[in-house]
């Protein structure tokens, strides 16, 4: 049926990065191909037997220059510098405080700040019905603008309660 067709879309999520991505991606496999069909060119024609001997020569020579690696830093031939070098960790000054200290009846606000608050939120209230991109620009460098203005409205009525 023609309604319930399912358009394609363009995926635009990608980009110049994913392009260049692509091209490094492509690059790589291009290099591992020319180093494959040369390596190929030159082992095509060597019988068996003479492959065998430059595989063991290879892994031997691989095998020993890792093992001198290893014993070079375990046993290093300077006794200035140790190969193993343990270093003491940093405790932060505060990792105990939860920050419940810094909750206490200072942070109260006032009736001025409350006459700013409702200020600023009719403000941004106008700001919403009549700019409306304006708005969300100002929203989307502040996300979390009015949840604080929320809030602060919130802790001013629970002061008046008490």
């Amino acid at each position: 049926m023609w309604l319930f067709k399912k358009q394609k879309r363009k995926s635009t999520a990608g980009g110049v990065s994913d392009k260049v991505a692509g091209k490094i991606a492509g690059f790589g496999i291009a290099m591992q191909n020319w180093f494959a069909t040369k390596m190929n060119k030159l082992f095509r024609k060597m019988n068996k037997r003479r492959l065998k001997i430059w595989l063991v020569v290879f892994c031997i020579t691989c095998g020993g220059y890792s093992v001198y690696l290893l014993t070079n830093a375990i046993v290093s031939p300077s006794s200035t510098q140790p190969s193993i070098k343990i270093d003491p960790v940093n405790i932060p000054k505060h990792y105990n405080n939860t920050g419940d200290e810094m909750l206490s009846t200072d942070n109260a606000v006032d009736e001025e700040t409350f006459l700013k608050i409702q200020v600023f939120k009719s403000y941004m209230d106008s700001l919403k019905q009549a700019k409306s991109a304006q708005y969300d620009s100002i929203l989307a460098a502040r996300p979390y603008l009015m949840d604080s203005v929320l809030m602060l409205e919130q802790i001013y009525y629970s002061q008046k309660q008490k």
